[in-house]
């Protein structure tokens, strides 16, 4: 009975408080073409990922996230923790009313609650790959994470931990140009040590970048051949960049240009580690949010998931 109804996990602080200050617009735009859905706030940081799981063993299949990157990384990983159904035979979307959106631009997914409503209505899919990451605490405790968009060490790590200190205020895109900038002359690159496909690479990697779509941090497009159903991590490593340089090319960034940089590697493959020296370890960062530190594994799940689309 419940696998025609939409379950619909709302975070009310997404965006500034736009998923409560929307909430009974949104209400009223479902309501007006007919959408069958139930809905539930979030409370607290983590809660999506309880509400989502509990969706899906109550025979939910289609859970959308009312919120931003965060929220939906949340919900993903609520689905992915339940093992009462097969991922494949879930389908995920988003209202979006979170700042940055990162994750929507890859797909050209309206960031307008009202068009991405019509969206889930016309019921397009997508099949859509998911990575699985092996990390651990200081504590050396392993944990899993699951991602749908971008994870990042080094500087990228680096600048989200900076975020996480003002949170309200790194949702905001030029606070977090500002924190890009600013961390330039406090970041300084570990040496680290990376295996994927044939390659076993060790250096003091200024940025590490792992992909299934390709935008973060605001609009950055640091791994532009990502492509999210391929089965594939893009995978763009930068060597010895100068930090002046993520000044001056800061266009690069966005464009995705900034790939072609002499100092920079792209690849593509289905299972990275990373290891590090335990008194510098490695810190990863997935979907936006500091997770733990090396040793470090991505895993693909291929395919993994049914993504609502234009």
């Amino acid at each position: 009975m419940n696998e025609d109804t939409f379950f619909l996990i709302v975070n009310p602080k997404a965006g500034f408080n736009k998923g409560l200050k929307h909430w009974d617009a949104i209400k009223k735009s479902l309501e007006k073409i007919g959408i069958k859905y139930i809905h539930t706030f979030s409370e607290y940081a983590g809660h999506s990922i309880d509400l989502a799981r509990n969706a899906v063993v109550a025979g939910f299949r289609k859970i959308i996230a009312v919120g931003g990157d965060g929220t939906a990384n949340e919900v993903i990983n609520g689905i992915f923790s339940q093992d009462v159904v097969d991922t494949r035979q879930v389908q995920f979307g988003i209202i979006p009313v979170g700042t940055g959106n990162d994750w929507i631009k890859s797909h050209q997914i309206p960031n307008n609650y009202k068009k991405s409503i019509l969206l889930l209505n016309a019921g397009k899919t997508t099949p859509h790959d998911i990575g699985k990451i092996h990390y651990h605490t200081a504590e050396g405790e392993k944990k899993t994470r699951y991602f749908l968009n971008v994870a990042g060490l080094a500087y990228d790590a680096f600048v989200t931990n900076a975020s996480e200190k003002n949170k309200r205020a790194a949702k905001n895109r030029f606070y977090y140009l500002y924190l890009i900038f600013s961390c330039v002359t406090k970041f300084s690159p570990d040496v680290c040590r990376i295996k994927f496909n044939n390659h076993d690479m060790e250096h003091a990697f200024y940025n590490i970048t792992v992909g299934i779509c390709q935008y973060n941090g605001g609009g950055t497009k640091l791994v532009p051949h990502a492509i999210h159903d391929d089965g594939k991590f893009a995978l763009t490593l930068f060597k010895d960049i100068k930090p002046i340089e993520v000044i001056t090319k800061s266009p690069r960034f966005f464009n995705g240009s900034i790939v072609d940089h002499p100092q920079a590697f792209t690849s593509q493959t289905d299972h990275i580690q990373i290891v590090a020296d335990k008194e510098t370890p490695a810190y990863v960062e997935a979907d936006g949010e500091v997770l733990g530190q090396t040793p470090i594994e991505f895993d693909m799940l291929k395919q993994s998931i049914q993504v609502f689309v234009p």
